[in-house]
């Protein structure tokens, strides 16, 4: 047992961890030439690492302390997140993998101008960095509270430390750093997950028996089969699940930067196909950590010395209080893996966006590469900075629950995204200006939600929408004003000839 706090082998391990993850990024340095070596590596990834880096970059810092949350203080509903998966990967790997193949872009709004516009193109763009923004500030924050914890740091020193590593190896390695580093950073993850559910097992008379037993018995190892739009069930995860992965599949430069890297199509069909399988491992066992540490805290209700609106910190908590020295900070290593592993293709993928879609588009379209190259690195450093900056901010305000909290952000603008590219290349009849509105309307009526909804929490009464179904409301909207509205609307003349949709790829 640990007598509290990080001991002198836990920051030999932590303190090694990050050296290491610095070296690696920084190796791929001598490669960054252009600027298609750092946005897609030169398009010559094996698909493993890709797919590793898939995985990874989404089962980010947030993941690690918030599912495990989850299942301690509710249930095991996120289950049905992997399945989700399962579900979209057909649709990505028949569907739109090929026809953004076919097109070779480097960002995924690079598309909706040849569907629609440069208008659609930039407000899709603007969705994403937004999206993305937010997100990338909270993936910092949640593994500072977890260093907070341990070191008695202020959170907002432990948010420097991680925003100035991440954007240092990514400034300096590229999407190469990106992705290597995220292949290291996911072995130390599940590593650390693994070491804390075997741990908890052995302290129990009963073991990994015992914790199944207790947990399903106490309703933590499984979920509620109900279906409801105010609270998160089995169904509504599913469905949600399915929606939120789709708009990160189909129209997040996350993702489909990442599947431009591989050489061909057949590689980054194998990267989708391993991303699928994998989640649900590893989705399992974030949440078999959330039961184990009902379980245990259950037996040993004396070692709990937490308040129940501080749940939100339960796997800091016990790594700190119950593992063994070098262990605990094994597993603080794990944690920030995961976020670094979010933190650096985040900034790769903004700053991709910026520079592709904005600035060449708009300002500078006749400048070199290198002075492109240059400007990326630039931005790079200057972005990190920034959300190191909000993610400060955001952590003033206060959160009550991470996972939520992050959800609620990607629910934002995933849905107004995913509806872009599902009347772009779905429909022949949509047109630019009624695309626009609905993604502008149905952002502002799920904002408009979530301060009803916080309102009526304030009161201790129920929300009236779950904060994963914010994807489904905002993509249905966009979709609904966007089709509907180019019926009735009249042609304009700066529309586009409207060949770009899967059924008809070229014009």
């Amino acid at each position: 047992m640990n007598s509290g706090g990080f001991q002198p082998l836990d920051w030999v391990v932590f303190i090694l961890y990050l050296v290491a993850i610095f070296l690696v990024g920084s190796w791929f340095l001598r490669r960054q030439t252009s600027t298609s070596e750092f946005f897609t590596a030169g398009k010559r990834m094996h698909w493993l690492p890709v797919a590793i880096s898939v995985v990874v970059s989404v089962l980010s810092g947030i993941s690690f302390i918030g599912h495990p949350a989850r299942a301690f203080r509710y249930d095991s509903a996120m289950i049905a997140w992997p399945i989700a998966a399962v579900i979209v990967t057909p649709i990505a790997i028949y569907v739109l993998l090929p026809f953004y193949r076919r097109l070779n872009v480097v960002t995924a709004y690079q598309y909706l101008e040849k569907r629609f516009n440069v208008n659609v193109r930039l407000l899709a763009s603007a969705l994403f960095i937004a999206k993305r923004l937010a997100w990338m500030a909270l993936v910092a924050l949640a593994p500072s509270l977890v260093l907070s914890t341990v070191t008695n740091l202020r959170v907002e020193y432990c948010i420097l430390i991680i925003g100035l590593v991440a954007t240092v190896y990514t400034g300096l390695g590229g999407m190469s750093a990106v992705i290597w580093t995220d292949v290291v950073q996911f072995v130390v993850l599940i590593t650390g997950q693994v070491l804390v559910v075997c741990f908890i097992a052995s302290r129990l008379d009963g073991g990994f028996v015992e914790i199944w037993q207790v947990g399903y018995a106490d309703h933590k190892a499984w979920t509620s089969l109900a279906f409801s739009f105010s609270d998160l069930t089995f169904w509504t995860m599913l469905i949600a699940g399915t929606a939120l992965l789709l708009s990160d599949i189909g129209a997040d430069q996350l993702t489909v930067q990442r599947l431009m890297t591989t050489p061909d199509e057949k590689a980054a069909r194998k990267s989708l196909i391993f991303n699928a399988v994998f989640k649900l491992p590893s989705i399992v066992i974030m949440l078999a950590m959330g039961v184990a540490l009902w379980v245990f805290y259950k037996s040993f209700p004396e070692l709990l010395g937490l308040a129940e609106k501080d749940y939100d910190k339960i796997v800091p908590y016990f790594v700190v209080t119950q593992l063994p020295p070098g262990v605990s900070g094994l597993v603080i290593a794990a944690i920030f893996a995961a976020a670094m592993s979010s933190f650096d293709s985040g900034l790769n993928c903004i700053v991709t966006s910026f520079t592709v879609d904005w600035y060449e588009r708009l300002y500078k379209p006749a400048q070199s590469d290198q002075r492109y190259l240059r400007l990326a690195k630039t931005l790079t450093f200057a972005l990190g900075a920034s959300v190191t900056v909000l993610a400060i901010l955001i952590y003033r305000t206060g959160v009550k629950s991470i996972i939520d909290k992050s959800n609620t952000y990607l629910g934002f603008f995933g849905g107004a995204l995913l509806g872009i590219f599902l009347l772009g290349a779905f429909t022949r009849r949509a047109k630019s200006l009624p695309t626009v509105l609905g993604a502008i309307t149905s952002v502002a009526v799920v904002m408009l939600i979530e301060i009803v909804n916080q309102a009526r929490e304030a009161r201790g009464e129920s929300r009236v929408l779950h904060p994963y179904m914010y994807c489904i409301v905002s993509c249905a909207i966009t979709m609904l004003i966007g089709y509907f509205g180019s019926l009735v609307g009249p042609e304009l003349p700066f529309e586009k000839v409207r060949h770009y949709t899967i059924a008809r790829k070229s014009s």
